[in-house]
């Protein structure tokens, strides 16, 4: 049970980077960039800060904005 708890928060995390990542088309424009851009900003904050609160909001501001101004280009 100790090594479920330690390792099933990780694996759980990047099963979840992966499901919403799954539909993201890397070939088209804009390749991504809203998606991979929101992503960093939330690892960014949450090394920061250590408040997942700020890093979900943070990274959810990103990437709506982004992708208002990828829809306007």
């Amino acid at each position: 049970m100790l090594y479920l708890g330690r390792v099933l928060p990780y694996a759980i995390m990047g099963m979840l980077v992966v499901y919403c990542l799954r539909e993201t088309d890397f070939t088209a424009s804009p390749f991504g960039l809203p998606e991979l851009a929101a992503g960093a900003v939330v690892v960014l904050l949450h090394v920061w800060k250590r408040n997942t609160l700020v890093s979900i909001l943070g990274g959810t501001a990103l990437y709506m904005l982004l992708l208002r101004l990828c829809a306007a280009l």
